[in-house]
């Protein structure tokens, strides 16, 4: 029987913690990207299933919001479910708890690209017994509409090691670019609370990419992406955050 709702459990060991000894934002989209996987091979839609039909699942936007940020040590439970679809979209959520508690949850936006033509194909996830029909009101990842005042942080040059298994660049390593564009008196100063990020365009190795940066408040800041080989806006994120 297909479980509609998926649990994974995962201790914060030392591959996962920050410099503050707590699970960072790194570690923890790597978690939800490895109990997503985990949950869509159980449904029959794993990578192995994908790859025979020459198809690909593609993130295209997610929010996080976090109430606190588990410490190195901790047993954390990662409670997963797919929405009913609605269009071209398949809509994952996730709950974050510890010991039943929840203090986060996340929402994703996926598609699947035909590896052939490049192109979104039919979410094909026909069975309604691989949703949660009952599900919670939730996250919404909307549109982050893109800035043109920020300033340049940090510059990257894909590598072998920031690529997935489909040879573009992960998502999680967005989010790493970021925060590496970040000095360390901010990251000792604040504490992250929410993260949204737009996917726009695929990055591939030797792929140059500028970050740059801005406030849009006290608390709001705005990161893209731009690849300077096209001149091309490749993502968008948004983070809100509260000093320590």
């Amino acid at each position: 029987m297909k479980e509609t709702i998926w649990t994974q459990t995962y201790n914060v060991n030392t591959f996962l913690v920050n410099p503050q000894k707590k699970l960072g934002l790194y570690g923890l989209l790597n978690l939800l990207q490895d109990t997503a996987w985990i949950h869509a091979t159980h449904l029959g839609h794993g990578y192995e299933a994908m790859i025979q039909e020459q198809t690909a699942w593609v993130l295209t936007r997610q929010k996080l919001s976090m109430n606190r940020w588990p410490k190195w040590g901790d047993d954390i439970e990662l409670r997963t479910w797919v929405r009913p679809i609605n269009g071209i979209f398949a809509v994952r959520d996730f709950e974050i708890l510890d010991q039943g508690e929840k203090f986060g949850e996340c929402t994703t936006q996926w598609l699947i690209l035909d590896l052939k033509t490049r192109k979104p194909a039919a979410v094909g996830l026909q069975d309604q017994g691989q949703f949660r029909m009952d599900a919670p009101p939730f996250l919404e990842a909307g549109k982050i509409h893109l800035k043109n005042d920020l300033k340049e942080m940090a510059q990257f040059q894909v590598r072998n090691s920031d690529l997935d298994l489909n040879g573009h660049v992960n998502n999680t390593r967005y989010a790493q670019w970021i925060l590496d564009s970040i000095s360390e008196a901010k990251h000792r100063q604040y504490t992250l609370k929410e993260y949204e990020v737009n996917f726009i365009a695929e990055t591939m190795s030797n792929d140059t990419i500028v970050i740059y940066g801005g406030a849009l408040s006290e608390d709001k800041f705005q990161f893209q992406g731009f690849r300077t080989q096209d001149q091309k806006v490749v993502f968008s994120a948004t983070l809100k955050v509260a000093e320590n």
